[in-house]
C-alpha cells in the first residue's frame, strides 16, 4: 500500500500602493509594491523556491523572479498596477509516473 502526505502551505499575496509628494523625474506619480510572504512573515523559502510577477506589457521585463526569502517587488509608475504572481513550491521528489 503506498503511503501518502499532504502538506498545507499558507502564503500571504499582497499590494500597496501610494501616491508620490512629488513626481519623479521620468514623470511617475505613485509608489507601489506587491508581495509573497508567509502568515505573520514568517520565513518561505523552506516551501517556495520562486515567486514570478507578471506586470503590464509596459514595464520593461514585465515577468519578474523573485527567489525567497525576499518575494517582494516595489516599483514607481504612474499609477497602481495590477500584477498576477506566481508561486513555485519546492519539490526535491524525483516525477511520479
Amino acid at each position: 500500500m503506498a503511503s501518502s502526505c499532504t502538506v498545507q502551505v499558507k502564503l500571504e499575496l499582497g499590494h500597496r500602493a501610494q501616491v508620490r509628494r512629488k513626481p519623479t523625474t521620468e514623470g511617475f506619480t505613485h509608489d507601489w509594491a506587491v508581495f509573497v510572504r508567509g502568515p505573520d512573515n514568517m520565513p518561505i523559502q523552506h516551501f517556495v523556491e520562486k515567486v514570478i510577477f507578471y506586470l503590464h506589457d509596459s514595464f520593461p521585463k514585465p515577468k519578474r523572479g523573485q527567489y525567497p526569502p525576499s518575494s517582494f517587488l516595489a516599483h514607481s509608475s504612474l499609477s497602481s498596477t495590477p500584477t498576477s504572481p506566481s508561486s513555485f513550491l519546492t519539490n526535491s521528489d524525483p516525477p511520479s509516473s
